[in-house]
């Protein structure tokens, strides 16, 4: 069947895909799309969005994919049909790779990325806040909302953090840097130790990321103590159902994240599609 791909209309519609999906294989993607008609594939069936494709250009070479095919309509071409609209617009801008992120418990997501042989990368833990401090005894880290003066020092701390050149550190950030998210500068005896950030999502949730420690300032328990401030500030701000990502790899930051009342709830695998 010929499906015609389009933008999104609402943001609406795809809270409903997600909704379908997540109910019909029995996991919790959330695509968190900043704007719909933004960098998005859709196709509809009259009004209903059966099929929702989105392009976050992390990188001006490579972009994350994340897609939702209703479950009613799958084996019917919907995806290819969507993934062949996004790689015809990628190519045109320099895009040279695509990276898929798939939900580990996603039988038809991992069956997807084995037809198109996306190459697996790497897995990252999904964890939630089971267990908050939120009457903390004073310390010597301190959290400050950040200003616009401020970024040099937040990609400056970002690319050490994270092992990543400024320039690619600078692209990401730019990226993500949209009203929905609040910057923290943990400082110690007025320096700049670290840097935290989370997305706001509905009236109560946030996701914790872009969550580093300078390298300098690493091994001295500076981002357990950051990470509970954070806790306790997104609380203040009715924010009481927080969750975060990391590698599984990432030994060391799970061990912060469990000391600050984290759990583990599920986790994400990533494959590159060359294009």
């Amino acid at each position: 069947m010929n499906w015609t791909v389009e933008e999104a209309r609402q943001a609406e519609h795809v809270t409903a895909l997600e909704g379908a999906v997540n109910a019909h294989d029995a996991i919790d993607v959330k695509i968190g799309h900043v704007a719909v008609g933004q960098n998005d594939y859709a196709v509809y069936d009259g009004e209903q969005l059966i099929g929702y494709l989105m392009l976050f250009p992390y990188l001006p070479n490579e972009y994350e994919v994340n897609a939702l095919v209703h479950p009613d309509y799958r084996k019917q071409g919907l995806f290819t049909a969507l993934l062949a609209a996004a790689k015809r617009d990628a190519k045109e801008n320099g895009c040279e790779a695509f990276t898929f992120v798939i939900d580990r418990k996603s039988k038809s997501g991992k069956a997807v990325v084995d037809h198109i042989q996306a190459a697996y990368q790497f897995s990252e833990y999904n964890l939630v806040l089971k267990k908050a401090e939120l009457f903390l005894k004073p310390n010597e880290v301190s959290l400050r909302e950040a200003t616009d003066a401020d970024r040099p020092v937040i990609i400056e701390t970002l690319s050490e953090a994270f092992g990543d050149p400024v320039d690619v550190t600078e692209n990401i950030y730019s990226q993500i840097d949209t009203p929905d998210r609040v910057t923290y500068i943990g400082e110690v005896e007025g320096r700049p130790v670290g840097v935290i950030r989370a997305l706001l999502s509905g009236d109560d949730a946030a996701s914790i990321h872009a969550f580093g420690v300078r390298a300098s300032e690493q091994g001295q328990g500076y981002g357990t103590k950051m990470l509970k401030q954070m806790v306790q500030q997104l609380f203040r701000m009715g924010r009481t159902k927080l969750e975060l990502d990391v590698e599984t790899e990432n030994k060391a930051a799970l061990e912060i994240y469990k000391r600050a009342g984290f759990a583990e709830n599920g986790g994400y695998e990533f494959y590159l599609l060359e294009l």
